[in-house]
């Protein structure tokens, strides 16, 4: 349980600290325009997605509009796309920073525990993007290029990167999602569960969604990259890998695991980017605060490599 307590007053800290530094750039940071979309309105709750529309777009090949989808994390059981005062400048940083460099940036809210049990969040991830792939003409703004479907990225934090990985690994889910990914960017999630010294509780939220050890054994990430056949590793879009410099010991782990897991398949070892400096939490809040956004440069540059 200390892992947890620590991991929690970590994440105070450093909120805290950017909390005044995004109020003095808040004019700044509301000149990226949002709109908020329901993409499931067969659900009254969590069914709803953020737009934050570039001034000036990065254009794809097509002369559009590439697209980012950004996935929060929160333990499994928390988190929100638009967070309360004094923290509402939270995911609003990740969509004005990314749009600032030219990427219609997409925030959805998806379920969580004790609502739902694997593979729930991902699939309502999975409605989101196949929301945006066919609803194009809702979301386009008259001021920039029209989004470019075929050029979505997506990216995940924490729990949302391992929602990332079982929406990409995960044949049930995967083989719904309607557009090809560009790119998938996997930052600070979780390879696996089993942590040597570690207990495995079904009371905590990521057994609690996982399901029973069995199955979590089957359901996490590790197991669904190994599962994947040569034909799906061949054809899976490329890999962007992104952690802090300072993270957990179980996500350190779980990195260095993955990490030769993936080199493996692919024949090649995957993009890292190190979040210098930074802390599980701190890599996100940093955005467009001016300090700290190195690695969000890096990443823009790595998407953008591949739109031409």
């Amino acid at each position: 349980m200390a892992c947890l307590i620590d991991l929690g007053l970590v994440a105070s800290l450093a909120i805290k600290a950017f909390v005044p530094i995004l109020e003095e750039r808040k004019a700044e940071i509301e000149k990226i325009e949002r709109k908020t979309f329901v993409y499931d309105d067969k659900r009254r709750t969590r069914n709803e997605l953020d737009v934050y529309y570039p001034l000036d777009s990065t254009l794809t090949e097509n002369g559009k509009t590439p697209i980012l989808v950004f996935i929060y994390g929160g333990g499994f059981s928390s988190g929100s796309r638009q967070l309360p005062e004094p923290f509402s400048m939270g995911y609003r940083t990740v969509g004005s920073f990314f749009a600032q460099r030219g990427f219609i940036t997409v925030i959805p809210d998806y379920r969580l525990v004790p609502e739902v049990e694997f593979p729930a969040a991902s699939e309502d991830i999975r409605d989101a993007v196949n929301w945006i792939f066919t609803n194009v003409d809702i979301i386009s703004i008259p001021s920039i290029p029209a989004p470019d479907v075929d050029d979505i990225f997506i990216m995940g934090h924490s729990a949302g990167a391992v929602h990332t990985k079982v929406l990409t690994l995960y044949p049930p889910v995967s083989s719904t999602i309607l557009p090809r990914f560009k790119g998938i960017i996997w930052a600070g999630g979780s390879w696996f569960f089993d942590i040597e010294g570690g207990m495995f509780r079904t009371e905590t939220a990521p057994q609690q969604y996982m399901g029973s050890r069995a199955q979590q054994k089957e359901r996490e990430p590790r197991a669904l990259w190994n599962g994947l056949s040569d034909e799906q590793i061949k054809n899976f879009p490329d890999i962007l890998l992104v952690r802090a410099e300072r993270e957990p010991d179980a996500v350190l782990i779980s990195w260095d695991g993955m990490l030769p897991d993936i080199e493996k398949r692919l024949g090649e070892a995957p993009e890292a980017i190190i979040c210098k400096g930074h802390n599980h939490i701190s890599p996100h809040w940093a955005l467009c605060s001016g300090q700290g956004e190195e690695w969000g440069e890096d990443v823009a540059k790595w998407m953008k490599a591949r739109l031409n």
